[in-house]
């Protein structure tokens, strides 16, 4: 039996159309024989972009990629309503869109929905009630009430209007439903609509770094040439430089006396050694720097 690869690190994969992202990830799984993967920020089939994949000890940090904001470019088709939010679902509603010669009325609109607010999940999205998944129950023909969540739209920028689609630029905090936002967005401009191509551009935590396509990864004889470390996602998290005995207590599971203090005590703490060889993530804590998550053999 071959050995496993016990592989640390996050590949950005640019999801293929029409590909799931935990087939996706199973494949790269399978290709690499890695021990350890994972994703973060599910993609919807029909939805391309940018996809993390975590790779062994890099699985710990997920909550840290999935609380980042994201940028997508999505182009919404006015004039019918499906099932799911996007063209996967079946027409529900059709109605007039007659709004493409007024370019200032849809940059207004689009403008209204820059800022907190709340968002209904729809039905078609991997949220539970009850321990099963809202896009099971909703292929049953169930639909239950949902809790609006909290979101931001930081922007919203009009590209361009081809008769009856608009295509925009939305940046946003995590949580948000691009499928209800255009079906909002449909809605204030009196008609309806839904998603007819989306595709994630960015995820902040990762500065602008270049994806690579799933075609690209697969024809490849390893995957290490495409590898991110651990700790560039959380360059926004403060940093502590630990001495040896110090590195050594961390890496123990032990608490480290410190003088400095967090104007947040929830706020996490980069912490490497004096080698600059990151160990993990630690906590202030009444004087102290608990460690939280700590990495094992990272090089």
């Amino acid at each position: 039996m071959t050995q496993k690869n016990n592989l640390n690190g996050i590949l950005l994969l640019d999801k293929p159309l029409m590909l799931s992202s935990n087939h996706a990830i199973q494949k790269i799984k399978k290709q690499f024989n890695i021990r350890k993967v994972g994703h973060t920020g599910t993609l919807d089939p029909l939805a391309t972009g940018l996809l993390p994949v975590c790779m062994g000890q890099a699985t710990r940090i997920t909550r840290f990629l999935i609380n980042s904001d994201k940028t997508y470019r999505a182009l919404i088709m006015l004039g019918t309503r499906t099932s799911t939010g996007d063209k996967e679902g079946e027409i529900i509603e059709t109605c007039s869109s007659d709004v493409s010669t007024n370019t200032a009325y849809i940059d207004k609109v689009l403008k209204s929905f820059i800022g907190e607010q709340k968002q209904i999940p729809p039905m078609y999205s991997a949220l539970k009630h009850n321990g099963e998944r809202l896009y099971k129950l909703a292929q049953k023909g169930l639909n239950v009430s949902r809790k609006a969540r909290s979101i931001n739209i930081y922007s919203i920028d009009l590209i361009s209007i081809n008769h009856d689609y608009l295509e925009v630029i939305i940046e946003c905090s995590k949580g948000t439903y691009i499928r209800t936002l255009a079906e909002d967005i449909a809605k204030k401009l009196g008609t309806v609509g839904h998603i007819d191509q989306l595709r994630r551009l960015n995820i902040k935590c990762f500065h602008d770094q270049s994806m690579f396509s799933f075609n690209q990864i697969m024809k490849a004889k390893t995957i290490n040439q495409f590898l991110l470390p651990i700790d560039l996602p959380l360059k926004h998290l403060a940093k502590k430089d630990f001495s040896e005995s110090e590195s050594s207590m961390f890496i123990n599971g032990l608490s480290i006396q410190s003088n400095q203090r967090s104007n947040n005590e929830s706020d996490y703490i980069r912490i490497y050694n004096d080698e600059s060889v990151f160990l993990g993530l630690g906590l202030y804590s009444n004087g102290y720097i608990k460690p939280k998550i700590v990495f094992s053999n990272n090089n």
